[in-house]
């Protein structure tokens, strides 16, 4: 891609047609490759576009100005100009691969994968074992569904970059979902070249060596779709299981997986939901998955419905009954929230998910925080001591509970575990608030809200502050 040349050597090429005579305005087109020398060193991208588009205007004849002028507008994020000026310049003096990835990342940026994935597969003609040309197209095949030419770059660029582990996790997860038994040596490789990705290579070996085994094909992508949705590589999970169900349309625990992996793209999955429950209404499964998604809507009589009748066909699982509680302290009724979240801790007493569930609801609400909240937050630490998010609820509790000097070590012991956590910065700002602390307050809010701007604790801590600026 030669056509891609530094500013600095462009900047030489324009003075040589300057010496040789092509243009009358030579102070000015040095000012403008100086501004925009400058301007791309600090980042200043529109302006350096300004000042490339100022030295095509005084050469629209030369493409070779018209051309850096579009890649200039590229890096300013004006795509629309980019495409006309790359446009322009290949009309001028011809096209080459370069101008061709040029235009399709104008036209990426512009948001049509189509048009840049044309202009992409005519420059891999020149470039068949370019790096970052093969990641574009690789990208793109993705994003527009074409899983199948996705695998055929990516099996190309792992050539290339002979031990990325990166490039192969996802050629062996496309491989999965469009030829399972084909992915089997890739994960091989995979486990072989990364001991951090082995654990996830693992688990999707498996999952297609049992699907074989079944002898089923949708029985092999269902399991392929089930570890997906583990690995939470929703889109492929949905591929997947959208296969299996086109297999077998009677698949009631894929319908499920289905919904699950499409709530988690923000799609809809209620559909998928329904069919679940509608082909297997005993299914413990498509009762728990659909009352997930009416509590994830906002809806909680619906999931209290769903939720209550996968426990009446499994009434001793603690996760159905957390979910229950979690709905009902949705709803503010505090009486039927501690029943089942207490209910929960008695089905797994050695679980501190479920002692951390119940130890953040009386947190949370404040809510018989001393006799009943402060010991299963100690539970729940004591259980699992590594969790930042238990050490933090155990630290709050002993701060509402007025022991501020023991509540500080805990926060701080949380802050260790996990320096990005939101919650222990709104805590160590209640903290600081209780110690007659206000910059320091003011500064664990201001980070609690950097780290959680949409979340609960951000806006936590955006009404603290407003209250302490009052």
């Amino acid at each position: 891609m030669s056509d891609r040349l530094p500013l600095a050597r462009g900047l030489a090429l324009v003075l040589l047609l300057l010496f040789l005579g092509v243009h009358p305005v030579p102070l000015a087109l040095l000012k403008d490759f100086e501004i925009a020398q400058t301007a791309s060193a600090r980042q200043d991208y529109a302006a350096a576009a300004d000042a490339l588009a100022d030295a095509a205007a005084r050469l629209p004849y030369v493409g070779y100005v018209v051309y850096h002028a579009g890649l200039a507008e590229i890096s300013a994020g004006r795509f629309d100009s980019a495409v006309e000026r790359i446009q322009k310049a290949a009309a001028l003096d011809g096209w080459t691969p370069a101008r061709r990835v040029a235009l399709g990342d104008a036209y990426l940026g512009l948001g049509d994968h189509p048009a840049a994935l044309t202009q992409w597969e005519l420059a891999l003609q020149d470039l068949p074992l370019d790096d970052p040309l093969l990641a574009r197209l690789a990208n793109s095949y993705q994003a527009v569904g074409r899983y199948a030419e996705a695998v055929q770059v990516l099996d190309a660029l792992a050539q290339v970059r002979k031990n990325d582990s990166a490039v192969y996790y996802r050629l062996a997860l496309l491989s999965a979902v469009t030829h399972p038994a084909a992915a089997l040596a890739r994960l091989t490789i995979l486990a072989d070249l990364s001991p951090d990705l082995a654990p996830q290579a693992q688990l999707l070996k498996q999952a297609i060596e049992t699907g074989q085994a079944y002898g089923d094909e949708a029985y092999t992508f269902a399991r392929v779709g089930f570890t997906l949705t583990q690995l939470q590589e929703w889109g492929l999970a949905e591929l997947a299981l959208t296969r299996a169900v086109t297999l077998n349309p009677q698949y009631a625990e894929a319908y499920a997986y289905l919904g699950l992996a499409q709530d988690m793209q923000n799609k809809d999955g209620q559909p998928a939901y329904e069919t679940a429950v509608k082909l297997a209404p005993e299914s413990v499964l498509a009762q728990f998955f659909l009352g997930l998604h009416w509590r994830r809507v906002g809806m909680g009589d619906q999931a209290l419905s769903a939720l209550k009748q996968a426990q009446t066909l499994d009434p001793q699982n603690p996760a159905i009954a957390a979910e229950i509680g979690g709905v009902y302290a949705g709803l503010n009724d505090l009486i039927n929230a501690e029943l089942w979240f207490t209910q929960a801790v008695s089905f797994a007493p050695q679980s501190a998910e479920f002692w951390l569930l119940l130890a953040r609801f009386y947190v949370d609400h404040a809510y018989h925080i001393e006799e009943l909240g402060l010991p299963a937050a100690r539970m729940a630490a004591s259980l699992d001591p590594q969790s930042a998010v238990a050490v933090d609820t155990l630290g709050y509790a002993l701060v509402l509970t007025n022991d501020l000097a023991n509540g500080e070590k805990n926060l701080n012991q949380a802050l260790g575990l996990d320096p990005n956590l939101p919650s222990v910065y709104y805590h160590l700002g209640m903290l600081y608030l209780a110690q007659e602390k206000k910059p320091e307050a003011e500064a664990a809010f201001n980070q609690a809200m950097n780290l959680d701007p949409q979340g609960a604790y951000g806006g936590l801590a955006l009404k603290a502050l407003a209250q302490l600026s009052s």
